[in-house]
């Protein structure tokens, strides 16, 4: 008698640990998932900074030049305001 009340208890415990973990899953996988999405969203703009942090480097790097370099002062005059020293000729073409 002793022992079929044992094994009766231990079913009835295993069922209840089983539920206990069912319920737990429950509660905690919106937790789960929205915590997934919040990193996904994390490592998107880690990797947009990086861009942005590359594209301030070569812009601080470009005024660096334009500051103190009169060549790049010309190069950008000549390739982006289609400006020429006088007396030249400029032939355009399509690459």
């Amino acid at each position: 008698m002793f022992s079929k009340l044992k094994s009766v208890i231990s079913i009835f415990f295993t069922i209840l640990l089983f539920l206990i973990f069912v319920f737990a899953l429950t509660l905690f996988s919106p937790a789960m998932k929205r915590t997934h999405e919040v990193e996904a969203k994390l490592e998107e703009q880690k990797m947009i900074l990086d861009k942005r942090k590359t594209t301030r480097t070569a812009l601080l790097r470009e005024v660096h030049d334009l500051e103190r370099d009169p060549q790049a002062i010309e190069k950008v005059a000549r390739e982006r305001f289609n400006m020429c020293k006088e007396g030249e000729i400029i032939i355009k073409y399509d690459r």
